[in-house]
């Protein structure tokens, strides 16, 4: 709504009308009645922005803060029925670059991602599935959902216990999510909840999660045996687009990552930017026509994934939760309940190597 029609409406006598006031109700993600009260309701602060120079809480849209308090709910549910806790993270301490690439192999090995698994999963699609997954096994966990683009590319609620990641779907290729999903996991075992892009580097704390996600993807010991052959140091954008590919990684994380090495020379970063100006690859997907839609348990094995399917067959299964309940803590309807959880009970070891999964 336009600032001045809204403001105009405000001031009407004797009051502005009810639908106007639920439309802005909305949009602050409050209820109605909070207008009538005589003093303001207490408001929760957003989690922090962690593209800020000092991150801190700041205004997001309505999108956003309804994607905040649905991982909230969810976190809250996994709490209070005691869902099987995550043990063990490595804590990310390590500042300098070259501890924090020693750090990064060695949270690899914990979350059991193996060079194998990357060199025989098929492209950057299926990569960021099993990368999901096996974060998903150690008990973190990771949801997707949309919200503007202009408000980060996710977010976690870092908790002892039962942390949780999340993933804008907005513009973001699945190579893309993929990085978004390394950055977060930095966050999650730095203790630290909060929204983030990773291409936003503003302060110290992203920049130690951005080499963290690097080389947690691309560990410097395993680019021989994934490129396969030298590259050149000066690369156009079709060597990056090749070299994403055997990486299984985005193209701007290729060209960061590489260039870190120093296997690409410097300034490479600024070059692949230029080349590709207001067209970066990493923010858009191309679908083939004539698709049918993808069936709802695999679209809601995407937005909830692996963890949240564990926990709440189990719930439902043990009567801690009705089917109600469930759906009001996280919008996951009663009528695709059970067929998205028995899907993921499903699904054998073979399956899951190579295992896509649509947004509907």
């Amino acid at each position: 709504m336009d600032p001045t029609e809204l403001a105009r409406e405000l001031r009407r006598d004797p009051e502005p009308k009810r639908d106007l006031l639920r439309s802005v109700a909305r949009e602050l993600v409050l209820p109605a009645f909070a207008f009538y009260m005589q003093r303001l309701p207490a408001l929760e602060e957003s989690i922090p922005d962690f593209r800020s120079l000092i991150p801190e809480p700041g205004p997001k849209s309505r999108e956003t803060v309804e994607a905040i308090k649905l991982a909230e709910g969810i976190q809250k549910s996994l709490i209070q029925f005691e869902a099987s806790a995550v043990t063990g993270l490595p804590a990310f301490t390590a500042e300098t670059d070259e501890d924090i690439d020693r750090f990064a192999l060695k949270a690899r090995a914990h979350f059991s991602i193996t060079l194998e698994d990357q060199q025989e999963t098929r492209d950057a699609r299926t990569f960021y599935v099993l990368v999901r997954r096996k974060i998903e096994e150690k008990g973190v966990v990771v949801l997707q959902d949309s919200f503007p683009r202009e408000d980060g590319s996710g977010f976690c609620l870092a908790h002892r216990t039962h942390p949780l990641i999340l993933i804008n779907t907005k513009q973001q290729t699945r190579a893309r999510r993929l990085f978004t999903l390394a950055h977060e996991l930095a966050h999650v075992l730095m203790g630290m909840s909060g929204i983030s892009d990773p291409f936003v580097r503003r302060n110290a704390i992203e920049r130690r999660c951005n080499r963290f996600a690097g080389s947690f993807l691309v560990p410097q010991a395993y680019v021989p045996s994934l490129l396969g052959v030298p590259v050149t140091r000066d690369p156009d954008l079709d060597d990056v687009r090749w070299a994403a590919r055997k990486l299984k990684v985005s193209q701007e994380a290729t060209v960061l990552r590489l260039e870190q090495l120093k296997i690409y020379k410097n300034g490479s970063h600024s070059k692949w930017l230029a080349l590709v100006h207001n067209d970066n690859p990493d923010y858009s997907e191309k679908g083939g026509g004539g698709k049918q839609p993808p069936a709802q348990e695999k679209v809601k094995l995407a937005k909830y994934g692996f963890t949240f399917a564990r926990a709440f067959r189990q719930f439902l299964e043990h009567g801690i939760i009705s089917e109600i309940d469930l759906y009001r803590a996280s919008g996951l309807k009663p009528k695709y309940q059970k067929s998205y959880f028995e899907y993921v009970n499903s699904l054998s070891a073979n399956e899951l190597r190579n295992l896509e999964l649509d947004d509907g």
